[in-house]
């Protein structure tokens, strides 16, 4: 997949926590709000949208891309 087409891609849950993990970074769904957060440091990767996916330029930007 292109970086630009990634960037306006909605991913799931389970899509978004491999590619963090293929980067080294551990991380989770919150439960209380659905966000995904860095199981490190606590800090937000990426808020769910109405349908539960997250926003493909939210998860690239929190992994330096």
């Amino acid at each position: 997949m292109r970086y630009w087409e990634a960037c306006e891609a909605q991913v799931t849950a389970e899509e978004a926590i491999e590619e963090c993990r293929i980067r080294q970074v551990a991380a989770a769904v919150r439960e209380d709000d659905k966000a995904l957060v860095d199981e490190a440091t606590g800090e937000v990767i990426a808020h769910a949208d109405g349908e539960g996916e997250y926003y493909g330029a939210d998860i690239l930007g929190y992994l330096g891309y």
